[in-house]
């Protein structure tokens, strides 16, 4: 990409869009349209949904590039806005899609957890229960863990592929996972032991 004939970074190029030049934000959004186009759908598995998402992540990035202060690389900052935009998407489908695939995922993992709502009886009222809980559990993660967890979890993302993503290393990211379990190991046994839960009927 260049602009005037010469090749411009996307450091230059967020500097002068913060400066009030559309024209280099523009250049900014084609240059990485595709790649957020691609965690979009890697995430939301629909095109349009995707397409929708890329959009909005732009907006956005738009309305806050005064807020980028380069701590980060501008592709990494995008990229995280994104995965926001998206993990709201997921979170409105979260009784039918997410909640449920993180929730059998977690009873995999964790089988030390006994979560006495759970027959071999596929009963509505106590499936619905357990979502329920696996849903109070999981907003009590923060932020980072919660976007890790998803996308590993419940959307297949590999390691590295989160780690490029958000800009972490391996280890970083095998340890929020690790983070994440626990901490909803913590809390689906405390959810599960109130009695004000009313599940002895």
């Amino acid at each position: 990409m260049s602009r005037n004939g010469f090749s411009v970074s996307d450091v230059t190029l967020v500097a002068q869009a913060q400066r009030g030049d559309q024209s280099a934000f523009g250049e900014l959004a084609s240059r990485h349209s595709a790649r957020i186009y691609g965690v979009s759908f890697k995430m939301l598995r629909n095109r349009e949904d995707a397409e929708d998402n890329l959009q909005n992540a732009l907006f956005k990035a738009h309305r806050k590039i005064n807020q980028f202060e380069g701590k980060s690389r501008f592709s990494t900052w995008l990229t995280r806005i994104a995965i926001n935009e998206a993990m709201m998407m997921l979170r409105k489908r979260a009784a039918e899609l997410a909640v449920p695939h993180i929730s059998v995922d977690l009873m995999k993992c964790e089988p030390e957890v006994e979560i006495p709502i759970s027959d071999s009886k596929a009963d509505p009222e106590r499936a619905c229960i357990a979502r329920e809980l696996a849903t109070k559990a999981f907003r009590q993660l923060k932020p980072s863990l919660s976007t890790t967890f998803i996308l590993h979890k419940a959307e297949g993302w590999t390691h590295p592929e989160l780690a490029r993503t958000m800009g972490a290393d391996t280890s970083a990211i095998k340890s929020r996972i690790f983070r994440a379990r626990a901490r909803l190991r913590q809390e689906l046994a405390l959810l599960t032991q109130a009695p004000s839960m009313g599940l002895q009927t």
